[in-house]
């Protein structure tokens, strides 16, 4: 999200807006209701951010996604009030990107479930390392780990051995629930934070 990085993008007004913390500040979902000037309105069933909370506001369907930088202003009935700081960004570009983790999960093949470690992760998708051969790529899997809000269906896009009873599993995730596509954004903003964005 630095000024220098990607072409500037527009919001939609009435598109799905989703907040996502940085530091220690609460994230959100709601609904844009003006980007004017330098003030961003969503539309929130609760707005739980103090004033001089920083975030990120992702703006659009996954896809054509628009981000910036903000800062919490006001709560108003029904209403968050932010400052935007910085430009409109395509945003997918860098969260689709594939950031290395080592997270330890678990994924279920009914009737068979295996322990796995997820090595990368996306907005889209992830990778994960288990001793399991991988099952027919129609096979309905889940995959679960500390903090996800439940455990997300994936389908299997491809999958390679890395060694003796060593497998990676490509897995891309059917479409979220709100709660998880939260955990997920707010997941892929900290690796960005940590790493230096991805050069194309």
């Amino acid at each position: 999200m630095d000024d220098d990085i990607g072409p500037i993008g527009s919001p939609v007004v009435g598109a799905p807006a989703t907040v996502i913390p940085r530091g220690e500040a609460a994230g959100g979902l709601g609904t844009l209701l003006s980007d004017r000037l330098f003030a961003i309105i969503l539309a929130v069933p609760h707005a739980p951010w103090q004033p001089g909370d920083d975030v990120i506001i992702s703006v659009g369907e996954r896809g054509q996604t628009v981000a910036a930088l903000a800062r919490f202003r006001e709560a108003r009935p029904g209403q968050a009030v932010f400052t935007r700081q910085s430009p409109w960004r395509p945003f997918d570009r860098r969260a689709f990107e594939r950031y290395p983790v080592s997270i330890a999960a678990d994924v279920a093949a009914p009737p068979h479930r295996y322990p796995a470690t997820v090595v990368d992760v996306s907005l889209g998708g992830c990778a994960i390392e288990t001793v399991a051969a991988p099952p027919e790529a129609a096979a309905a899997l889940a995959l679960e780990w500390s903090g996800l809000p439940a455990p997300l269906t994936v389908t299997l896009v491809r999958a390679r051995p890395t060694g003796p009873d060593r497998f990676i599993w490509h897995l891309r995730f059917q479409p979220l629930t709100p709660a998880a596509d939260v955990f997920l954004r707010e997941l892929i903003a900290a690796l960005a934070a940590e790493l230096q964005a991805p050069t194309t």
